[in-house]
């Protein structure tokens, strides 16, 4: 990718290069010849600048529901939020708070969701490239009014603001890090922020080392369509005493002290935790709402004699169970007329794509995909075989 200049994001927020890539929205983009023809209008830089947006713009499409309006830039979109949960964070986190900062705001999926909820923002960057594609950003969205950006090192500033939300950078060394001191700003920074605030918010990697966390701090745990996107640590106001856990797109919340140990062998019904509420340590706490228990204290299965739908864990219907064998496991795909198989596993040390392939065999043309779980049980490797809710 040619590099991107302030001077860049000026011609790609001209008419002409919105028109440009208006007209690349759809269609191939062949590097060799969508780049020959855009050579023919533009010069090398610009042509190299409108088919670099181009390709962000598609790419960008999964996180920003108005990508074909916005401008990019690539490490930055790489980092930004989903859509979903800068929208969710925007509105139900900082639901109470009209002023609110977004401090490196990068190319501001956060700061446009805040502004998006009606809240006034102050976007501070210090990256003059990355703040101009906020502005253009801000203005294609109408936000301008309501978006204030700011080049400068919030570190520098007095920010007269309610609250504060900050996505530090996560790269040491041109490598990914979970740590919190080697974030950029690390997280004793975003701390003492809160002393001159009232409610910081802060989005970590999900990995992260909880022990590194500050003891004022809460932290909840955010997933999307079952895929853990991310930890948010809370200072102040929005410093929550239990752990969390929020599940979207139902926006399904959970937390709480954990419940009761309570283990038992499996039922009539299995059930996986969403990965939110694994990482928030909520296992139990939800086995109490859906009146289930764990099949081992050590392992994040549960299992219960009634059904129960719920946006917080998957449940299968149980057709068969026992130790786990795989002539065994054939056995039970066959005698269902299982057309595919899924894999899962939690304390086991077989592949699942490994077992699948060897299971083919088992298959019966046109049947219906069935789950088989492998995990520990009281010490002993063990198979439960399913069917989705």
């Amino acid at each position: 990718m040619r590099r991107l200049t302030p001077e860049a994001v000026r011609f790609l927020s001209g008419p002409a290069a919105q028109a440009e890539l208006a007209a690349l929205a759809e269609g191939s983009l062949d590097p060799l010849t969508a780049l020959a023809a855009l050579r023919k209008r533009w010069s090398a830089d610009e042509a190299a600048w409108l088919y670099d947006q181009a390709r962000l713009r598609r790419k960008a499409r999964a996180k920003f529901p108005q990508a074909d309006a916005l401008l990019f830039e690539a490490e930055a979109l790489e980092q930004a939020s989903a859509g979903p949960v800068a929208r969710w964070r925007a509105e139900h986190v900082f639901a109470p708070y009209a002023r609110v900062a977004d401090l490196g705001a990068g190319i501001g999926g956060d700061a446009l969701a805040l502004a998006l909820a009606g809240k006034r923002v102050l976007a501070v960057e210090r990256d003059p490239v990355r703040a101009a594609l906020l502005e253009h950003n801000a203005a294609a969205l109408g936000l301008a009014d309501r978006l204030r950006v700011v080049r400068a090192d919030w570190r520098a500033l007095e920010l007269d603001v309610e609250a504060a939300f900050a996505d530090p950078a996560r790269r040491s060394g041109g490598r990914r890090t979970v740590r919190l001191d080697a974030m950029e700003p690390p997280l004793s920074d975003l701390e003492r922020l809160a002393d001159r605030l009232p409610a910081v918010a802060v989005k970590l990697a999900p990995a992260l080392d909880k022990a590194e966390l500050p003891a004022r701090a809460g932290l909840g745990f955010v997933s999307l369509a079952g895929e853990l996107k991310e930890a948010l640590a809370g200072f102040g106001e929005l410093a929550q005493a239990e752990p969390w856990a929020a599940v979207l797109p139902a926006g399904v919340r959970l937390s709480g002290p954990e419940g009761p140990e309570r283990t038992g062998p499996v039922g009539a019904y299995l059930y996986e935790p969403d990965p939110a509420v694994i990482r928030a340590g909520l296992v139990r706490r939800l086995a109490a709402e859906l009146d289930a228990w764990q099949l081992d204290p050590q392992v994040a299965y549960l299992s219960a004699d009634a059904p129960r739908r719920t946006p917080l864990a998957r449940g299968w219907r149980v057709l068969a169970h026992g130790p786990f064998q795989q002539k065994t496991a054939a056995a039970w795909l066959a005698a269902h007329g299982a057309g595919a198989v899924e894999v899962k596993r939690r304390r086991s040390p077989v592949e699942p794509a490994v077992l699948e392939k060897k299971l083919k065999a088992a298959l019966t043309r046109g049947g219906p995909t069935l789950t088989l779980f492998l995990t520990r049980i009281a010490g002993r490797p063990w198979a439960v075989l399913g069917r989705p809710l």
